[in-house]
């Protein structure tokens, strides 16, 4: 917070503007049969030479060696240490769903308030396996967009929790959210989700004393939630995770004095976003180029662009390596055109690194390439893991890439005399 609280004290506002394109799992590892990576092996002109004429290195979120989560890793994008904020994935992905339901009936957005109980969950399927009920599916088979919807809707409807209101969120194929409100609830639970199927589910346990009564509330809606579903076919369970309340975190406006904009396309980074004080810009699609659009469009209406690309991260998370280097080849040619903008300052980076030969997150450096109209380049020929290492910028923590951006773009003040 002390170094937060310097930079909010140094930064002053101008008229420069700055990008921040962001593809979720961007760094990968070699191919067992061709020895490259994902950015290795793809076709990149526009992410080559963008990387030719900046600053290139790789960023670490939270130390060596420790692999991030998609809210940490974001958070200290933006220049959170990541020692003082915790952020739960739930509060997350409550944010950003489009609405949830109440006893039954649709209330639209409900943004979590203090003290309020988020989580993020699937819904699964169990079956009894040698006297054991265990987790079958822990995505019951991908149900589909739709008919999740409808067991959100029947969830909410039939499940009453004494002095508590339960929201439910919908969100795509087998996921949604669940929000707890009401008197003495708090974080520091453990999750409900054994990560695996063909175990049982596990019992929500708390991790400070303050918190047994939020464990023994989340422990029977999960239990009233298996009896209300037990006729289903697929989603006959819930499995629960990221369980917290919503952090105080101030917003990027009330620490650097910019107007910021989303352009996201999945709930859970336009939750971060607005989290985070920005306004979530409407793209209209999941397509990449009207993403790129929407960021022209806007271009004058604010300092600092959050274009965030999801798909590199989940593809990489079933282990399709083709997939992973197919869309960084279809998104090149559109981050050369938000090149072609009148940036001051670009970054062109990642929130963490999924290799698709991991199929999981990763602990390696993020790959980023950093340019201004005042940055020391660098030698570097390509963008991808092992070229990059070797530039100017290095190999720094992601809570710097934040204040890099704004010193390149001239709104920071002299420390000290």
């Amino acid at each position: 917070m002390k170094r937060l609280k310097r930079m909010q004290e140094l930064v002053f506002a101008n008229d420069s503007k700055i990008l921040f394109w962001v593809f979720d799992g961007i760094g990968g590892l070699p191919h067992r049969e061709t020895g490259k990576t994902e950015l290795e092996t793809a076709k990149t002109p526009a992410m080559d030479a963008f990387a030719r004429r900046a600053s290139c290195g790789g960023l670490v979120p939270f130390g060596e060696g420790v692999t991030p989560g998609s809210g940490p890793g974001h958070l200290s994008l933006f220049g959170y240490p990541l020692d003082d904020f915790d952020l739960p994935r739930g509060v997350l992905e409550v944010l950003g769903a489009e609405g949830a339901y109440l006893n039954g009936e649709w209330v639209g957005r409900v943004d979590p308030r203090p003290g309020d109980l988020a989580m993020r969950g699937n819904f699964a399927s169990l079956e009894e396996r040698d006297g054991e009920v265990v987790v079958s599916d822990r995505r019951a088979s991908q149900i589909a967009t739709e008919e999740s919807r409808r067991v959100c809707e029947l969830l909410s409807r039939e499940m009453q929790l004494e002095n508590l209101d339960v929201y439910v969120f919908p969100g795509k194929e087998h996921r949604f959210a669940l929000m707890l409100r009401g008197e003495g609830l708090s974080g520091g639970l453990t999750d409900s989700d054994p990560q695996k199927s063909g175990i049982p589910p596990k019992r929500v346990e708390a991790l400070v004393p303050e918190a047994s009564g939020a464990a023994a509330a989340v422990n029977l809606a999960i239990e009233k939630a298996t009896s209300i579903l037990k006729d289903e076919a697929q989603a006959n369970t819930v499995l629960l995770r990221g369980i917290g309340c919503p952090p105080n975190i101030p917003t990027l406006a009330e620490l650097y004095g910019i107007r910021c904009a989303a352009i996201a396309t999945y709930p859970m980074y336009k939750g971060i976003a607005r989290l985070l004080g920005m306004d979530v810009l409407e793209v209209g699609s999941m397509k990449h180029e009207d993403q790129v659009r929407t960021l022209e469009e806007h271009f004058e209406d604010y300092d600092f662009f959050y274009l965030h690309i999801k798909e590199t991260d989940s593809v990489a998370h079933k282990g399709d390596f083709d997939a992973k280097v197919k869309i960084f080849e279809e998104c090149d040619p559109h981050f050369g055109r938000a090149t072609e903008l009148d940036f001051d300052v670009i970054a062109l980076t990642g929130d963490h690194c999924t290799p698709s030969v991991l199929a999981d997150h990763s602990w390696h450096p993020i790959p980023t390439a950093l340019w201004s109209k005042t940055v020391l380049d660098d030698d570097v020929e390509a963008f991808d893991e092992r070229r990059v290492a070797r530039g100017t910028l290095g190999r720094v923590a992601s809570r710097d890439l934040m204040p890099l951006a704004l010193a390149e773009a001239g709104r920071f003040n002299k420390f000290g005399a």
